[in-house]
C-alpha cells in the first residue's frame, strides 16, 4: 500500500497532480523503505505538548520566558545607541546630502532589529508574521528604497524609543525578584558576615506591625524571616517571569507585528497547534491591543513623560503639595491612556484634573495661569487622541468644555493679571483646536487608507476566487472528458457482454455484472464530484459512505479475485458522520493501493474500538511476482497523493496515521481516529 490515489477518493482526485503533467511521479514498490514515524511538521508536537504535566508546562514556560527576557535587554542596549547614533548623524548631515545616503542604512539596521524581535516572539510562541519587504529596484533606487518603507520607520521608532524602557522594566523586575528570593533563601549562610545592624529587616517589620519601638530580635529571627520571604519570591518567580514575558510580547504584538489582527494567528495552523497547549491563547494579545497598539504605546509614552515633568514642575513652581501634584499629574496622564479605548472616561478624568490644577495653582502670581504648561500639553494631546480615535462630536464637546473651564477660571479670584490669564486661555484653546483638527485629518487619512486596503483585499479575494473557479471548471472538464468517458465505456462493455458473448459461463457473467455495477457507482460519484467542482447548487444529494459500508466494500474487493479477510465488530460503533466517512475512505484507499501495488498478496482488514478511539489496520503480505509484474505494467497511476489525503483526513479529526513496510516484506496502514 504505497502512496497513490484511490479511484473514488474525492480529496485525492481534487488535490491530485496537474492534468497537463499527469501522474509523473514513479510509485515505489511496497517493500521499499517508507517513513513509519509520525508526520513531519509542527502538528506532530501537539501530543507531546498535551501530555506534559502541570510541572512540565511550568518548567517549559520558565525556560521559554527566561530565553525571551534575558537576551532582550542586551539586544536593546546594543540597538539603542546604534540606532540613535546613526539617526542623529543622518539628520545632522542631511543638509550636505550625506544623511540622505546614511538614513537608508539606519532604516535597514532598524528593520533588522525589528525582525530579530519578531523572530524572538515567534520562537516564544506568539503568532507574529514577518512583514514582507517592499521591492527595492536597482542601483540608487535600491539603496533609497528603505526611505519609503513604513515598516522600517516604525521599527526605528520602536527599537530606538520604546523597546529599551520596556525591556529594562521586565528584566529588572525579573532579576530583582529572582535574586531577592535567592538571597533570602540563603541568608542563613551569608547573613552572618554582614556588619552590625546590616540585617535587621524583621525588627522594623515587627515594630511597624505592633506599633512598638524597634528591638533587636536576633539573627535567628532575621534568618527565618528572610527564608520565608525568599521562598515566597522563588515560588512566585515563574509567574512573575511569565507576566513580564507577556508584557514584552504584548508590546511586540502591538508595535512590531505586520498585522495585529487575528488573521496571522491562523496563517500556519500547525504552529498554533504546537504552541497553544503550553502557551497563552493568541487571542489574549488581540484583546489586549484591540488593534490599538500604536495608540496605546504613544499615549503611554506621553503619559510617562508628563508625569516625570508635571509632578516636579507643579510642586516647585506653583507650590502645590507634593501629594496633590502627583495626583494631578497621574490623572492627566491616565486620561490620555483611557481616551484611546474609553473616550468619555478619559475626557471626564482629564477635565477634572484640569479643574483641580486651576484651583490649586490660583494662588501663585507671576506664573502661567489658568492652564499651566504641562496641563496645556496634556490638553493638547487629549484633543489629538480624541480627534484621531473618536468622532468629531466628542472632539467638539471636549473643546467646548475646555473653553468653558478656561472662561470660568477668569472670573475666579487669582493672583495673576486678567490680561495674562485671558491670553493664556485664548492661546490654549487655539492650540487645542489645531491639535484636534490635525487629529480629525489624521483620522480621515487612516480611515481612507484602511478602506483602500480593504478594497484591495476584496479585489484580491475576488480574483483568487475567480481563478479557483476557472481551475475547478478546467479540472471538471478534464475529468468529464477523460475519466467519465472511460468509465462509461467500461460500464457499457460490461453490461452488454452477455449479449455480445453468448458463450460466457455463469461465473464470467457474474464478474461482468460486478464490473458494470462498480462502473455505474463510480459514474454516480463522478457526477456528484463534477457538480461540486463546477460550483453547482443542484448537485444530486446522496448519503456518504460510512463505517457500516466497509463489509460491502470488502466483498466488492474480493470479487476482483483478491484474498481479503475482515475482522469487523458485530455491533458497529456509532461515530460522527465525519469520522465514519474517514474510516471508510482509509479502508478504501488502503485496499485500492494493495490491489494496485501488491497484486496477488493476501490482505487483512481489522476494525476495532479501543476506548474512545477507532483503530483501523490494513496489512498486505508480499506481492506475487507474476501478478505484480502484470499489475505493475498497468498501474502507472499514483503520485503520492492517496496517503497524503488519508493523513489530512485523519489528522483533521485529531487522529494519527502510521504507514510503512512490515518485517515480512508487506505493507501496513494503521489509523486511529476519535470515536466521538
Amino acid at each position: 500500500m504505497n502512496n497513490s490515489t484511490a479511484p473514488t477518493d474525492v480529496t485525492s482526485s481534487v488535490d491530485g497532480p496537474h492534468p497537463t503533467t499527469p501522474y509523473s511521479e514513479e510509485v515505489p514498490h511496497p517493500a521499499e523503505p517508507q517513513p513509519t514515524g509520525p508526520p513531519d511538521g509542527p502538528s506532530a508536537l501537539t501530543p507531546a505538548a498535551r501530555d506534559r504535566s502541570w510541572w512540565g508546562r511550568l518548567w517549559h514556560n520558565l525556560g521559554r520566558d527566561a530565553g525571551l527576557i534575558a537576551p532582550g535587554l542586551i539586544i536593546s542596549l546594543i540597538a539603542f545607541p546604534v540606532l540613535i547614533a546613526l539617526f542623529s548623524v543622518s539628520i545632522a548631515t542631511v543638509i550636505v546630502w550625506v544623511g540622505v545616503l546614511l538614513l537608508p542604512l539606519t532604516l535597514t539596521v532598524a528593520r533588522a532589529f525589528g525582525s530579530l524581535s519578531r523572530a524572538r516572539a515567534r520562537a516564544w510562541g506568539a503568532p507574529i508574521a514577518e512583514a514582507a519587504p517592499r521591492p527595492r529596484g536597482r542601483g540608487l533606487r535600491w539603496w533609497l528604497a528603505p526611505l519609503g518603507d513604513a515598516r522600517a520607520w516604525l521599527d526605528l521608532l520602536i527599537e530606538a524609543v520604546f523597546a529599551l524602557p520596556v525591556r529594562l522594566l521586565t528584566f529588572s523586575v525579573a532579576a530583582v525578584w529572582f535574586f531577592g528570593g535567592l538571597g533570602g533563601a540563603t541568608f542563613f549562610f551569608w547573613g552572618r558576615f554582614l556588619p552590625e545592624g546590616g540585617g535587621n529587616t524583621v525588627d522594623w517589620v515587627v515594630a511597624w506591625v505592633t506599633n512598638s519601638p524597634v528591638t533587636d530580635l536576633g539573627f535567628s529571627a532575621e534568618a527565618t524571616f528572610q527564608l520565608v520571604v525568599g521562598l515566597i519570591l522563588l515560588l512566585t518567580f515563574p509567574f512573575i517571569l511569565h507576566a513580564m514575558a507577556l508584557l514584552e510580547i504584548v508590546t511586540i504584538r502591538a508595535a512590531l507585528s505586520a498585522d495585529t489582527t487575528e488573521a496571522h494567528s491562523n496563517s500556519h495552523p500547525g504552529i498554533t497547534a504546537a504552541v497553544v497547549p503550553s502557551s497563552p491563547n493568541p487571542a489574549v494579545f488581540s484583546s489586549a491591543t484591540g488593534g490599538l497598539g500604536w495608540f496605546w504605546l504613544i499615549a503611554g509614552f506621553v503619559g510617562v513623560v508628563l508625569v516625570a515633568i508635571s509632578w516636579p514642575v507643579t510642586t516647585v513652581l506653583y507650590g502645590v503639595p507634593t501629594v496633590f501634584a502627583m495626583l494631578i499629574a497621574l490623572a492627566l496622564s491616565v486620561a490620555l491612556v483611557l481616551a484611546v479605548r474609553w473616550p468619555n472616561v478619559g475626557i471626564g478624568l482629564g477635565l477634572a484634573a484640569q479643574i483641580a490644577g486651576i484651583v490649586l495653582t490660583s494662588g501663585t502670581s507671576g506664573e502661567v495661569w489658568p492652564f499651566t504648561v504641562t496641563s496645556l500639553l496634556a490638553l493638547v494631546f487629549l484633543h489629538l487622541i480624541i480627534g484621531l480615535r473618536q468622532s468629531w462630536i466628542r472632539l467638539v464637546a471636549l473643546w467646548t468644555l475646555s473653553a468653558v473651564i478656561g472662561v470660568l477660571a477668569l472670573i475666579l479670584p487669582h493672583a495673576g493679571g486678567f490680561a495674562g490669564a485671558l491670553a493664556n486661555v485664548i492661546t490654549t484653546m487655539a492650540i487645542a483646536a489645531g491639535a484636534g483638527l490635525i487629529g480629525v485629518i489624521g483620522n480621515l487619512l487612516i480611515q481612507g487608507l484602511r478602506q483602500l486596503e480593504t478594497e484591495r483585499e476584496l479585489s484580491a479575494a475576488e480574483l483568487a476566487k475567480r481563478q479557483e473557479l476557472e481551475e475547478r471548471n478546467r479540472i471538471a472538464q478534464e475529468l468529464h472528458d477523460v475519466v467519465a468517458h472511460s468509465m462509461s465505456v467500461i460500464s457499457v462493455q460490461a453490461t452488454t457482454a452477455k449479449y455480445r458473448l453468448p458463450e460466457l459461463d455463469e461465473r464470467s457473467l457474474g464478474e461482468f455484472d460486478s464490473m458494470a455495477s462498480s462502473a455505474r457507482q463510480a459514474l454516480t460519484e463522478m457526477r456528484g464530484l463534477l457538480a461540486i467542482l463546477r460550483g453547482g447548487r443542484n448537485a444530486d444529494l446522496a448519503p456518504q459512505p460510512s463505517l457500516e459500508d466497509i463489509p460491502a466494500l470488502v466483498d466488492v474487493t474480493r470479487g476482483s479475485g483478491a484474498s481479503v479477510t475482515l475482522d469487523f465488530p458485530d455491533d458497529a460503533p456509532v461515530l460522527s458522520p465525519t469520522s465514519s466517512l474517514t474510516a471508510f475512505r482509509v479502508v478504501q484507499e488502503s485496499l485500492s493501493n494493495a490491489l494496485r501495488h501488491a497484486a496477488g498478496s493476501s490482505v487483512s482488514v481489522t476494525v476495532a474500538q479501543v476506548g474512545q478511539r477507532l483503530e483501523i489496520t490494513v496489512v498486505n503480505g508480499t506481492p506475487d511476482a507474476e501478478a505484480a509484474t502484470v499489475a505493475g505494467a498497468k498501474s502507472h497511476l499514483g503520485g503520492g497523493f492517496g496517503l497524503r489525503g488519508m493523513r489530512e483526513r485523519v489528522e483533521a479529526l485529531g487522529g494519527t496515521l502510521q504507514v510503512g513496510p512490515t518485517d515480512n516484506g508487506g505493507f501496513e496502514v494503521r489509523a486511529s481516529v476519535p470515536a466521538e
